[in-house]
């Protein structure tokens, strides 16, 4: 058995991707423990339910809400960040500047013993690798999203991209491995970094998590979109899908939102839907749901709407969860033709449709066909559901991370 650390600047509930990383471990017969710090009040229930039914430990560092420890770090965190250009690897200044907790996941790596530390974002690589350095064991990276293309547009990187990369630089050739949450990601890191290809491990779900059945389609009623993230704000392809829907109320279709809106985001977006003649009940928010239940919230839609923007180049690489979350509820998928989501959209054929960031036209016509068709809508359900069962599943994609984990712990080891 060996002794895994787990670290994130965020915290479990907002990121299931490191849930299931450390569920597959544990499973494989590892030990395993995660560092976290509290970020966003709701996930802090939502932590309590998730973490009262695994296998694995979790520590929170950084202070408790409203403590005087949490009230500092936010200060320094912010003091620091107001001058990122003169930030460093290693100079202790850079580090804070990444996150808000980064000195006290080092200090708490160095206490905790383990194999191997897998750090996911370059905030915990920071504290990851002289954590691993100081013990003598092995550490990893897992890019949840190409960092230093956060802000990176055609104006060229922001001060924070130019940060995270010099603290990329620095930290990932210490890494055995390096894996990535999309092949357009880890094809950035290698030919950034000229490091070996990291290895691709999709954000899909387990199949457990989907309902028992395949819902049928109504033949009746509104076609119902849905859309999900943990917040719900502007600027993120809404706006396109708003207004697709004003040429369509010949149609009878509804958009569901699931996150945390801001009141004046809500609002705005409220306005445009009047404004283009949308009925106030065909836009509906729903509550953040326990990331146990994503999927089977999802079932319960026709359409799920993967409506990235490709304002910087992260955006436009990222292959976000909704699309394999969708897949797997069995929703039809419309897509935005980014980078990223391009490939995945293509080889699910039927499933989906593609159409350009802005083609609000072509974003109709593809909702068109599926309203005016409830059989090619339940076609391309069912399409959705078959390719989650067959492929995109984490039942499948999790050997892709214990192979390469049991490789690097084997190779240290000597045998």
């Amino acid at each position: 058995m060996s002794r895994i650390c787990l670290m994130t600047p965020g915290q479990p509930s907002i990121n299931p991707r490191l849930v299931k990383e450390a569920d597959a471990l544990v499973e494989a017969g590892h030990q395993v423990h995660v560092l976290c710090s509290h970020t966003v009040s709701w996930a802090d229930e939502a932590d309590k339910g998730l973490l009262s039914t695994r296998r694995w430990t979790c520590s929170y560092v950084g202070g408790e809400p409203r403590s005087l420890l949490h009230f500092w770090t936010r200060l320094r965190h912010g003091a620091v960040r107001r001058c990122l250009a003169a930030w460093k690897a290693g100079d202790g200044l850079g580090d804070r500047a990444l996150c808000r907790v980064t000195p006290e996941l080092l200090a708490e790596a160095s206490r905790c013993e383990a194999d191997l530390y897998i750090a996911h974002y370059t905030g915990a690589l920071a504290a990851a690798v002289p954590a691993a350095k100081k013990n003598r064991c092995l550490v990893a990276f897992d890019a949840e999203d190409f960092e230093s293309g956060y802000y990176h547009d055609d104006s060229g990187p922001g001060a924070i991209d130019v940060l995270i990369e010099n603290m990329e630089r620095e930290y990932l050739p210490a890494c055995c491995y390096v894996s990535a949450a999309s092949p357009g990601i880890a094809a950035a890191y290698s030919t950034k970094y000229n490091i070996p290809m990291p290895t691709s491990i999709l954000n899909v779900f387990s199949l457990s998590d989907r309902p028992q059945q395949f819902r049928a389609t109504d033949s009746k009623g509104p076609m119902r979109l849905y859309w999900f993230s943990q917040t719900v704000g502007l600027g993120r392809g809404l706006e396109d899908v708003i207004r697709a829907m004003a040429n369509l109320r010949d149609c009878e279709i509804e958009l569901h939102l699931r996150g945390l809106a801001r009141p004046d985001h809500w609002r705005l977006l409220r306005d445009l839907a009047s404004s283009n003649g949308l009925h106030p009940r065909a836009i509906v928010l729903h509550a953040p749901a326990a990331p146990s239940e994503m999927i089977r919230a999802a079932a319960e839609f026709d359409v799920g709407l993967a409506v990235e923007q490709p304002v910087s180049l992260n955006r436009d690489l990222c292959l976000t969860n909704k699309i394999f979350s969708y897949l797997l509820a069995g929703n039809a998928i419309a897509a935005t033709s980014t980078t990223g989501q391009r490939p995945i959209i293509e080889a699910i054929g039927r499933a989906g449709f593609l159409y350009e960031p802005g083609d609000v036209d072509a974003l109709a016509n593809g909702l068109r066909s599926w309203s005016s068709d409830r059989q090619q809508l339940r076609q391309a359900r069912w399409e959705a559901w078959s390719w989650g069962t067959r492929q995109y599943n984490w039942d499948a994609e999790k050997k892709k991370l214990l192979d390469v984990v049991s490789d690097v712990l084997n190779k240290a080891s000597g045998r």
